[in-house]
């Protein structure tokens, strides 16, 4: 009687769909550096099929990640590599769909084992449009793998690996721009040279996503540069403005791009309602897609989010600070208007209501052309400009944002003529006296500076000279309007870029760089370019 009560020993119910021989794999757990396989392989030589059925067994890839037989797919597959079971090749391409971290990490090792057989398989793979990028991704990675395993095969691999850059769907898709720049980074890592023309080809061509692997990561990896010490501080870049990653909405394809200014409009973060209308950094400029053309389609990309990112914590820590000039940097701001704090796009809905509403108001004409010329619709502005001066000949506004915008593109005859006509009809206008004094100024120094550079002719015009940047304007502001910017971005007393000088360099904490065949900071163990370094899907 006292035998009922005993409880017999578990037995897992997928023990009983292979052979005896594999039983132990459903328990040996999560692999570890002291995992090894000889035994296993001599083992379970003649066990090609149920190893292949193991790897693909739905129920134990779907278990916990606690219970032993989850891992017993990851034992399985590594146990074929080491047999180089070639009828596993077709097969295992069904894991490279995965999103899954371990087996992406296993397969080149794996196909690698399996060696040369495993070639036209993968190259179907990786040709197959249809795949995720990132299988196809791996497909290339594999090829590489047996390309270094098995040298008699290398030539041939980079070869095929090479031509496959300028196959015809290359330029199709930003799905096909990342592909080639995957395949790119793994022809890298096999260092061929005569990859290296072909590559540069692509990048020439615009056909890699240069936010995946850039040109200077390849030619470190051919040794044709230094490459990157990361354990250094990292200096400012040369360059003047603010870089960001953005993607075309049109088209797909991610770009980087240099601006002089970008804002980021606390008002907008501040307020849920506008946060989920109005994006809340402005760029005050047309972006033209570098790859289609589109204009102003255009989001945040991933590598910009981390810009962003980036930029919050140099207002959090002002050490970091000596990584970015002040130039470098997004600004954080609050737009106002005559109307108060609001978007730029907010305010250009706000214009066009009181315009429909007072068609003839100058003033009103005037501002609707600062915020257009700010956000850098000049074409926009100059029309808003020419009608404020034919309903009020006598707004010295109109003809000093008309003689500004005509110095900017360059008619520099056109311009000096509209400076004369803010001469004469500022002295008449109902501006205040110091307002008037300020226009007065700023038109005869204008005029200065236009007329000599007016007497250089275009072709002649000697290094250094006066550029559309270089015209004297002002830069103070009136009631209600600013006279030379539309929006004045006024600075908060505490989330506004710190002030003073910037701390030395030895008191800085330098800020880590990752190289992309690095460890990854966050831990995983994966290497950066496979973990938080690669495109988000």
């Amino acid at each position: 009687m006292r035998n009922i009560f005993r409880h017999k020993p578990v037995t897992d119910p997928a023990a009983k769909r292979y052979p005896e021989a594999l039983a132990g794999l459903l328990s040996l757990g999560k692999p570890t550096d002291d995992t090894h396989y000889q035994e296993w392989t001599e083992r379970l030589k003649d066990h090609t099929p149920d190893l292949i059925r193991m790897v693909l067994d739905e129920d134990l890839n779907q278990r916990r990640e606690d219970d032993p037989a989850v891992w017993a797919p990851l034992h399985a597959l590594h146990i074929l590599g080491d047999l180089g079971a070639e009828a596993a090749a077709q097969p295992l391409t069904a894991c490279l769909d995965w999103d899954d971290d371990w087996v992406s990490g296993a397969l080149p090792k794996v196909y690698a084992g399996i060696g040369p057989a495993a070639i036209p398989v993968l190259q179907a793979y990786l040709e197959d449009s249809t795949h995720d990028q990132f299988g196809r991704a791996k497909a290339s990675k594999s090829l590489a793998a047996i390309a270094q395993t098995h040298p008699s095969v290398q030539e041939a691999i980079v070869a095929y690996l090479t031509a496959f850059l300028d196959r015809p769907t290359a330029d199709d898709s930003a799905t096909e721009e990342n592909v080639t720049a995957f395949v790119i980074g793994d022809l890298g890592d096999l260092g061929d040279p005569s990859a290296y023309p072909p590559i540069t080809r692509a990048y020439e061509e615009n056909r890699v996503n240069p936010q995946v692997i850039r040109l200077e990561d390849v030619e470190a990896d051919f040794g044709l540069r230094p490459k990157p010490d990361y354990t250094r501080p990292t200096a400012p870049p040369k360059e003047p403005g603010v870089r960001l990653s953005l993607r075309c909405k049109a088209c797909g394809r991610e770009r980087s791009y240099l601006f002089p200014k970008v804002y980021c409009d606390l008002g907008t973060i501040k307020d849920k309602q506008k946060s989920a209308k109005y994006d809340s950094i402005i760029i005050p400029q047309r972006v033209v897609c570098q790859k289609c053309g589109a204009v102003d389609q255009y989001e945040i990309g991933a590598m910009g989010h981390i810009a962003l990112i980036a930029n919050l914590l140099v207002q959090a820590e002002p050490e970091l600070q000596l990584f970015r000039r002040e130039d470098q940097r997004v600004q954080f701001v609050e737009f106002t208007t005559r109307w108060g704090c609001m978007h730029p796009l907010e305010g250009l809905e706000r214009y066009q209501v009181e315009i429909a509403r007072h068609p003839n108001d100058a003033d009103l004409r005037v501002g609707y052309g600062n915020v257009l010329e700010f956000l850098g619709r000049n074409d926009q502005a100059e029309a808003e400009y020419q009608s404020a001066g034919e309903i009020d000949p006598q707004n010295p506004h109109a003809w000093h944002n008309l003689a500004k915008l005509a110095a900017d593109r360059g008619d520099y005859a056109e311009a000096i003529r509209l400076w004369q006509r803010v001469l004469e009809v500022t002295p008449h206008s109902k501006l205040p006296a110091e307002e008037r004094r300020l226009f007065l100024e700023t038109a005869r120094d204008s005029l200065k500076a236009l007329r000599g550079h007016a007497r250089l002719r275009p072709e002649a015009q000697p290094e250094g000279s006066i550029s559309r940047h270089a015209v004297p304007l002002s830069t103070r502001t009136v009631e209600g309007e600013s006279v030379t910017s539309p929006l004045r971005p006024v600075q908060p007393s505490r989330a506004g870029p710190p002030t003073g000088t910037p701390p030395a360099a030895q008191e800085a904490r330098p800020v880590p760089r990752v190289g992309r065949n690095q460890p990854c900071p966050c831990g995983s163990g994966k290497k950066y370019k496979y973990c938080h370094g690669r495109p988000v899907k």
